[in-house]
């Protein structure tokens, strides 16, 4: 019986606890894209490979770059000369970008080149553009200009049209790094290049990824903040990049002028791009025209106008924002 009996007792012993697991530090990521500050942050995957994820998400975002300036400068340089292949990803972020040009009608889309640069864009002018210099660049900047996926892979720019993702491409860099993201098995991340960024998971405490709304001129309080959860957010503000000649750094090309009165707009919508979109035709059209507009998408965004002069605290209207407050 003895043996028997030493035999169950050491049976009967409980195995040494486990050592608990700590879970791994968030990676944090800055660097510079578009001229602007970017960052990535991943949570929930061991150091090497969270790093390694980030090295290839920032990898795709300077692709991207360069996809939207040099690549799309080529293009350009094609028009009138018939069918040019593209990059797949390039293809893709003007198809979307054209589709907010009908979608708006005319007042935001990529064919914005002449006319932004009639307003020194990219580089001053030494003063604004003449009511007829603004009248032929919109006849470039019609939404019919560009012939998509025709052969599949390409692309057909009109003669004499012009390209410009302005308000678009970091949108788009965005959630291409998402996409890499996701692939390298990151469930739970942040990206943000600009005034645009792009959570998804639990983040940091189980309640999203929380972002800082932007304070803007005038305003007494602080600004506020909200959480995002698979959502993007993008913020567009008449101070983004001064036009010549006034306050303003968007035009509504259906019109070829700049529209004042709405200081800021904020958008959140489930890509980064959309909300980059959203957030600028928004601002140039208004909240009433604006409005009306949005209720047609589907899934359906969240919009903030933020409307005055700059110089106490503005006016603000909203679509849906309680839908992003609540999540």
């Amino acid at each position: 019986m003895l043996p028997l009996l030493l035999a169950l007792l050491v049976g009967a012993q409980a195995p040494p606890a486990a050592t608990p697991t700590a879970p791994a530090a968030p990676i944090r990521q800055s660097a510079q894209a578009f001229g602007k500050p970017a960052e990535i942050e991943v949570r929930g995957l061991p150091a090497e490979d969270a790093r390694g994820a980030l090295q290839k998400a920032f990898a795709e975002i300077a692709e991207i770059e360069r996809l939207t300036s040099s690549a799309l400068a080529a293009l350009n340089a094609t028009a009138g000369k018939g069918p040019r292949t593209i990059d797949p990803r390039l293809l893709a972020v003007l198809t979307r970008a054209s589709g907010f040009c009908v979608w708006s009608e005319g007042a935001h889309g990529p064919f914005g080149r002449d006319l932004y640069a009639l307003w020194g864009l990219h580089a001053p002018v030494e003063e604004p553009p003449s009511a007829e210099q603004v009248q032929q660049a919109m006849g470039l900047a019609a939404c019919d200009r560009l012939t998509l996926d025709s052969p599949p892979g390409s692309v057909t720019l009109a003669a004499g049209g012009g390209l410009d993702l302005y308000g678009f491409a970091e949108g788009a860099a965005v959630d291409r790094a998402v996409e890499i993201l996701r692939r390298e098995k990151v469930d739970n991340g942040f990206v943000r290049i600009g005034p645009v960024e792009r959570g998804f998971g639990p983040g940091p405490q189980g309640k999203g990824w929380p972002v800082a709304m932007p304070k803007l001129p005038g305003q007494e309080e602080h600004a506020d903040q909200i959480y995002l959860r698979d959502r993007a957010l993008a913020a567009a503000s008449q101070t983004d990049h001064p036009l010549q000649g006034g306050p303003w750094s968007y035009l509504n090309q259906r019109t070829g002028q700049p529209t004042p009165g709405v200081l800021a707009t904020v958008a959140v919508a489930e890509l980064a791009m959309d909300a980059q979109g959203l957030a600028i035709a928004m601002l140039v059209m208004g909240p009433r025209e604006g409005q009306l507009r949005i209720g047609t998408l589907r899934p359906r965004p969240a919009l903030l106008w933020y409307l005055g002069t700059g110089a106490g605290d503005p006016l603000v209207v909203d679509y849906r924002w309680s839908d992003v407050v609540r999540k």
